[in-house]
């Protein structure tokens, strides 16, 4: 089932949900039950954003494959709609109740909380409760990957970022992606561009255009962005004038074929299978998960598009910048590959 609602339908809904003011029964553990059923409430944004949306349902197709587990999406039409779809959903005996982003942290707490009894799941932010699991992704270390990649293959030794809403998350991006750059290409320069200080910022493509365009003509042939649908201003620009993206949450190579040469992917199919499998046996608690390279919760995929660009000596460097996170997050070495070339 997929909705898109907005904040006074969904109030409707909750108020046909959960009749007469009575709480909702308690979901029954995963041995009492043969069908779970999950229910995502994703971002602002919604489908087609070709990032972090687009990637959630990625996961959620992947359940649906699962057998006995049926997976209802909700796209709220604002962030005012995120906490009564959550409510929504908690109300109808949901087994696992997950949210997408950062702009649900305040609806899940208030939500979770309310019913304790009603397992949450917590994408890309942080609730500390006992029924909630909040999977954070290490964009820090992604987007330090994501900088080596365009510090290694940059040709006017200008890079850009865009972020979308200025916030201590997108602020991680750049800090991982300055970082990156600088450690295997220390005389490249980074230019920085945000879209804005609300979060209209990550909906935004005109925005992301005109920014896109700037960086460019200050000199940026590969820039990388953390703006959600504002991003594809980006990628449209690309189409105009001579730069790279580097795309962020999915695959967004398909959009602008050979002017995506990678993207830093989030991983949120791994994080949705690792919260349904904990609730089918028994093992769901709260707390905090973070998955990065070692975990495969994130990687770099280089396009097929732009497979030319990653010469032997390229790739070889990629090797060591990857094995350098490995070492520098686990104390190991070892763990799969993580940069991922398209065939």
């Amino acid at each position: 089932m997929r909705l898109v609602l907005n904040a006074l339908l969904v109030a409707v809904l909750v108020a046909f949900s959960c009749t007469a003011g009575a709480a909702p029964a308690a979901v029954p553990a995963a041995s009492q039950t043969q069908t779970l059923r999950v229910g995502i409430v994703l971002s602002v944004g919604g489908l087609g954003d070709h990032a972090f949306n687009d990637a959630a349902y990625a996961g959620v197709q992947k359940l649906r494959q699962m057998p006995d587990c049926v997976v209802d999406i909700v796209e709220p039409g604002d962030v005012a709609a995120i906490e009564d779809s959550l409510e929504f959903l908690a109300c109808r005996r949901t087994g696992l109740v997950a949210a997408v982003g950062i702009f649900a942290n305040e609806a899940v707490r208030r939500v979770a909380a309310k019913h304790p009894d009603v397992r949450f799941l917590l994408l890309d932010s942080v609730v500390e409760l006992p029924n909630v699991m909040s999977v954070l992704f290490n964009e820090e270390e992604g987007s330090f990957y994501a900088g080596a990649f365009a510090g290694l293959l940059t040709k006017s030794q200008s890079v850009g970022f865009l972020g979308g809403m200025t916030s201590p998350v997108i602020a991680s991006f750049e800090k991982g992606f300055r970082n990156g750059v600088a450690f295997v290409n220390p005389q490249a320069k980074l230019l920085v561009e945000y879209a804005g200080d609300t979060p209209e910022a990550f909906n935004s493509p005109d925005i992301g255009k005109k920014l896109g365009l700037k960086l460019a003509s200050e000199g940026a042939d590969f820039i990388y962005h953390a703006a959600g649908r504002t991003g594809l201003g980006l990628i449209d620009a690309s189409r105009r004038v001579p730069f790279l993206v580097i795309g962020v949450d999915g695959d967004q190579s398909g959009i602008a074929p050979g002017k995506v040469a990678a993207s830093m992917v989030k991983r949120l199919d791994v994080a949705l299978d690792t919260a349904v499998r904990a609730v089918r046996t028994n093992r769901f608690k709260g707390g905090v998960l973070t998955l990065g390279l070692a975990d495969a919760g994130i990687e770099l995929a280089i396009s097929r598009f732009n497979q030319g660009l990653v010469t032997p000596v390229v790739a070889q460097r990629l090797e060591e910048v990857e094995a350098f996170l490995l070492h520098k997050t686990s104390g190991t070495q070892s763990g799969s590959a993580t940069a991922v070339i398209e065939k």
